[in-house]
């Protein structure tokens, strides 16, 4: 029986900076260095690597809350909740 895929993917947020310090196109230098450390590691092209400046402070702690829930409501409650609400809202 085959093995099933446990698909994960690596998260990293990294300063802050004042944001007039940030020239246009500054994403691109810091992802091609991600992009390419991981096709070092794992011999491939990953199939998604986002990013991009502009996120709050408040912001980062509301992801951090929710990428921490794992751990703190291993029982998905929190998440379950958070999904209900998602699922009313309108998309775009």
């Amino acid at each position: 029986m085959a093995k099933k895929k446990k698909l994960e993917y690596w998260s990293c947020k990294i300063g802050p900076v004042d944001g007039t310090k940030v020239p246009i196109g500054s994403d691109g230098p810091l992802r091609m260095a991600i992009q390419n450390k991981f096709i070092e590691m794992f011999g491939e092209q990953a199939e998604r690597c986002s990013s991009g400046w502009g996120l709050t402070e408040e912001m980062k702690t509301r992801l951090d809350i929710i990428s921490f829930l794992p751990t703190t409501d291993p029982s998905g409650e929190t998440l379950k909740q958070i999904d209900e609400i998602l699922s009313k809202r309108p998309m775009n």
